[in-house]
């Protein structure tokens, strides 16, 4: 499975990122505030070649007007995609991966939060770069699989981020 390939940090990530964010933001009139999220937006973080980028819309109602645009530029809704509250969209040439919710959902805050600490923390970056090279070397065709034992290092950032609130 092509996508369960590890990649150590690029430092081109970012400024993907912004060109993605820069191309969104202008399909979308503005009307969604964007930040970089995921493991490439820490750097020294191993990861999958996929850009994800959150996106925060005062209502998620407003998500329907900007499907045909996001389309235009490649992007396939998938509607909440397993994650109640969320509007989804894929890209697959340069793949990113959008998530819209509105302002006060729960994961805007976690997604964040992730990025934040794992940025002032290069001790979890450690950890986690360790768990995703076992995991991908134990789980190389099953994504599934690696997902599920990679949760439970995210429910103690998640954990960590609740305990310092």
């Amino acid at each position: 499975m092509a996508d369960m390939y590890l990649f150590p940090y690029n430092a081109a990530w970012p400024g993907e990122y912004q060109v993605q964010a820069q191309q969104i933001a202008a399909a979308c009139d503005d009307a969604v505030t964007l930040h970089h999220i995921g493991s490439t937006a820490v750097a020294g973080l191993y990861a999958k070649d996929c850009i994800d980028i959150l996106g925060v819309v005062d209502k998620l109602e407003r998500v329907q007007h900007f499907i045909r645009p996001l389309a235009a530029l490649g992007f396939e809704y998938r509607a909440a995609y397993g994650i109640e509250g969320r509007a989804y969209f894929a890209k697959a040439q340069r793949k990113v991966h959008l998530h819209i919710y509105a302002v006060e959902h729960h994961n805007i805050a976690r997604q964040l939060g992730f990025v934040r600490l794992m940025q002032a923390r290069p001790d979890l970056v450690a950890k986690l770069n360790q768990l995703k090279l076992q995991l991908a070397a134990k789980y190389p065709t099953d994504k599934a699989q690696y997902q599920l034992e990679k949760a439970a290092f995210y429910q103690e950032i998640i954990q960590l981020l609740e305990s310092a609130q």
